[in-house]
């Protein structure tokens, strides 16, 4: 059962932009564990113990998703200023904890660094525009932003919500999942179970061999994502929001790791 419990906390950690399911497990000390698990889970090597683990973890997320969602999703639409206050706050608190995983000496890191904030910064200006154009969202880009949410959310210090905030389909999915509206939860779904599939076993190796680079690359992604997502409004009261998003961030942190 404490893999239900770590996945409910799992759960709303992925459901909230900037918080991230990783990190969770990570501090939990359970990260590589889980990580092993789901390796061989989509290497259909279902070993008694790792398929409990992940069904356990399964049904612990998929219960905070459903009962969160209706709540975001009010929130959302009742006061998006504030939302994207305390969502960005939230991120770059996840920033912050990424920022402390990487040695800032090496050269290397901020070459990565730099070239993922390029690509990402003009890749989200592309999609931004094409969303604008069309006033709709596409089948494929769904299905990319499951994909990379599904990537994103084993990895500690990002969420997938917050790559679907950055993505600008945070809402819509939300929205989706409160709704049960399956034109935007299967091609969404298609994205996870691709990611799953495709992305865990190239990131278990990854970060075995390249930990810091993919770090760095992390970082330049979600700096870039947070420039493009940052509410510039009137409102005063949606910065103050942002400040108590990075406290509530750090401050999670801290207590699951006393």
């Amino acid at each position: 059962m404490k893999d239900f419990f770590l996945g409910l906390i799992m759960g709303i950690a992925n459901l909230l932009p900037g918080i991230s399911g990783g990190t969770i497990a990570a501090i939990s000390g359970r990260y590589e564990i889980i990580l092993k698990a789901a390796s061989n889970f989509v290497s259909f090597k279902w070993k008694k113990e790792s398929l409990s683990i992940i069904l356990f973890l399964i049904a612990g997320m998929g219960t905070s998703i459903i009962l969160l969602s209706k709540i975001l999703s009010f929130i959302f639409e009742k006061y998006p200023e504030y939302s994207y206050g305390i969502f960005t706050g939230l991120i770059i608190g996840g920033l912050l904890y990424l920022l402390n995983q990487i040695d800032f000496k090496k050269k290397s890191n901020f070459s990565v660094i730099t070239i993922s904030f390029i690509i990402t910064f003009f890749l989200l200006k592309f999609a931004e525009t094409l969303e604008s154009s069309n006033g709709n969202i596409s089948f494929w880009y769904l299905i990319l932003g499951g994909l990379v949410g599904a990537a994103t959310m084993v990895l500690p210090g990002i969420s997938g919500s917050s790559m679907l905030l950055i993505m600008g389909i945070y809402k819509p999915v939300i929205d989706a999942i409160s709704n049960m509206n399956m034109k935007i939860i299967i091609p969404v779904g298609i994205g996870v179970l691709l990611g799953l599939v495709l992305i865990i076993k190239l990131l278990e190796k990854l970060i075995e061999k390249f930990h810091e680079q993919v770090i760095a690359f992390l970082i330049g992604l979600t700096i870039a994502g947070t420039i493009i997502i940052f509410p510039i409004t009137s409102k005063w009261l949606t910065y103050v929001f942002f400040l108590i998003g990075i406290f509530l961030s750090r401050y999670l942190e801290k207590i699951l790791k006393e």
